[in-house]
C-alpha cells in the first residue's frame, strides 16, 4: 500500500502467483549448524512491531538480517517476478493461502513447518491458512485481517440513522444519507483493489465453514453460474454504486477514504483492520477519539458478517535454498517469531494474539475490539482465498465494470476462465 504502515491489495482475493520449481533442500536442515545470515524479503508496510521482531532476533541469536523490501505497491507481481526467475530469500514474508502456497508449489519448494511449536499452540488456524495438503507452510503471527464496513458514528447520528447490517439496509439509507449533505458511500476506484471487498462481502453469508470457496476452487460451482453468488455479488455492487457512491469514486483513493470518512465528509466506506494506522494517524494519533469517531460492522446479504483472510505482514515461509546453514536459520528466525519474540510483537502491536499462552495486551482500543467481535461473531474467510487463479486481473476487470466496458457476467466469464486454467496448471482436485 501506499503510507509506510498499511498492508498492500487484499489478502483475501485469491492473489495469482506462478508455480515454478526451486532448488531442493537438504533433508537435515534442522541439526545443520545455523548460518550467521538471513535475508527476508518482506512487505514495505511492515509496522513497527514486525521491523522490531527482525532486530530482536539478531539480538536474540546473533544472525543477522539482510533485509529486501517489496514495495507495498505492486506487491504480489513483484514478489512472484522475482521467483519465477529462480531467485529465493531465506524468509519470504507473504500471503499465507492454500492457493499462494499452490501456486508457489509449497511441497517443492518450501521448508515443512508441521512439527513446530506454534502449529499445535494456534488452535484451529491452520486448518484454513497456511496450510496445503495437510502440512504447515506458513508461520502466521497478526491477527487476521478483517474485512468490513467503517462508517462516521456522528453523522448516522445525527441523520438518525441506524448503521446497516445487510446490501438491503446499505441501499435504503444511501438516499438519506446523501439527502443530510454527505457522501454516503466513498469507493477507492483509483486505489483498484478496494473495490473487491463490497462482492466479496456480498459472499460473507454464503461462505461458513468456507462452503462455497471449497466449491468454487473445486469445480463444483462455476464462478459465472448467472444466478450464483459471485454473479449476484457484482450486480449489486453496481447497485451500490448508483446508489451510494461520491462523484469522484473512479479515481478516489483509500487513504481518502479514510480521511473522509474520519471527518465526516463521507458516512461509509468498505475496507480491512489492516488499514488501522491510517485511521489512527487520522485522528491525529489519538486512539480514544478515533474509536468515539469511526465505527467498524460486518455486511453481508442476510447478516451483519465480516469476512476475514490471513495477512501477508508477518506471515512467514522459509523457502528449500539448497543451503542447509541458511534453511536451519530460517528455522530458527521462525522459532522465534512464534516464541521468544512473540510476545513483544504482539505488545508492540497491541494485537489480539493468535498463539495460545500469551495475554491480550492492555490498552486495546475500542475500534480494534470492534475488529475482534467482527471475528468472533461469525465471519467467514473471504470466498475467493483458496480458489486458484480467481484473483487474476479481478480488480482491473472492476474497473472495466464499473466503467461499462463489461457487464458483471462478462467479468465472471473471464474470472471463470482464469480459475480453469491456473487451477489445471496447478493440478488442484476437480479441475
Amino acid at each position: 500500500m501506499r503510507i509506510t504502515r498499511t498492508i498492500t491489495a487484499a489478502v483475501a482475493v485469491g492473489t495469482v502467483l506462478f508455480a515454478v520449481s526451486g532448488c531442493s533442500a537438504s533433508s537435515d536442515s534442522e541439526d545443520a549448524a545455523a548460518a550467521d545470515s538471513i535475508t527476508i524479503w518482506h512487505n514495505a508496510a511492515d509496522n513497527d512491531g514486525i521491523k522490531a521482531l527482525y532486530d530482536g532476533f539478531t539480538e536474540a541469536t546473533g544472525i543477522e538480517v539482510e533485509l529486501e523490501p517489496i514495495p507495498a505497491d505492486g506487491f504480489e507481481s513483484t514478489v512472484t517476478t522475482k521467483w519465477a526467475t529462480g531467485d529465493r530469500p531465506d524468509i519470504l514474508e507473504y500471503h499465507p493461502t492454500s492457493s499462494a502456497l499452490a501456486l508457489l508449489n509449497a511441497g517443492e519448494n518450501m521448508q515443512d513447518l508441521s512439527d513446530m511449536d506454534f502449529v499445535d499452540a494456534s488452535g484451529t488456524l491452520y486448518d484454513n491458512a497456511g496450510s496445503l495438503n495437510g502440512k504447515v507452510y506458513a508461520a502466521i503471527t497478526g491477527f487476521p485481517s478483517i474485512f468490513g464496513l467503517y462508517y462516521n458514528k456522528t453523522v448516522f447520528d445525527e441523520a438518525g440513522l441506524e448503521v446497516p447490517q445487510t446490501f438491503d439496509d446499505l441501499l435504503a439509507v444511501c438516499p438519506d444519507l446523501q439527502a443530510a449533505g454527505v457522501d454516503a458511500f466513498h469507493e477507492s476506484g483509483g486505489s483498484q483493489w478496494p473495490t473487491q471487498i463490497t462482492p466479496f462481502l456480498y459472499g460473507a453469508d454464503a461462505n461458513v465453514g468456507n462452503e462455497l470457496g471449497t466449491a468454487l476452487a473445486h469445480n463444483e460451482v462455476a464462478v459465472n453460474d448467472p444466478d450464483g453468488v459471485v454473479v449476484k455479488g457484482l450486480e449489486t455492487y453496481l447497485e451500490v454504486r448508483d446508489a451510494c457512491f461520491q462523484d469522484n469514486y473512479a479515481t478516489g483513493t483509500f487513504e481518502n477514504a479514510v480521511t473522509e470518512v474520519y471527518s465526516g465528509n463521507a458516512a461509509m466506506t468498505v475496507i480491512h483492520s489492516d488499514t488501522y494506522d491510517i485511521w489512527q494517524d487520522a485522528a491525529g494519533g489519538d486512539e480514544e477519539l478515533l474509536s468515539e469517531t469511526v465505527g467498524f460492522t460486518g455486511l453481508s446479504t442476510e447478516t451483519a458478517r465480516a469476512a476475514f483472510g490471513p495477512g501477508p505482514l508477518g506471515s512467514y515461509m522459509a523457502p528449500k535454498t539448497g543451503d542447509a546453514g541458511k534453511e536451519a536459520a530460517a528455522l530458527k528466525f521462525i522459532e522465534y517469531a512464534t516464541g521468544e519474540g512473540y510476545g513483544p510483537l504482539i505488545e508492540a502491536n497491541k494485537a489480539f494474539p493468535v498463539i495460545d499462552g500469551y495475554d491480550v495486551p492492555e490498552g486495546i482500543s475500542g475500534l480494534k475490539q470492534e475488529f475482534k467481535d467482527a471475528y468472533d461473531s461469525g465471519a467467514t474467510i473471504g470466498y475467493p482465498t483458496d480458489v486458484t487463479g480467481f484473483g487474476d486481473n479481478f480488480a482491473a476487470d472492476i474497473s472495466r465494470m464499473l466503467a461499462g466496458e463489461i457487464t458483471a457476467q462478462e467479468l465472471a466469464d473471464a474470472t471463470q476462465a482464469n480459475v480453469e486454467r491456473a487451477s489445471k496448471a496447478a493440478g488442484i482436485e476437480g479441475w
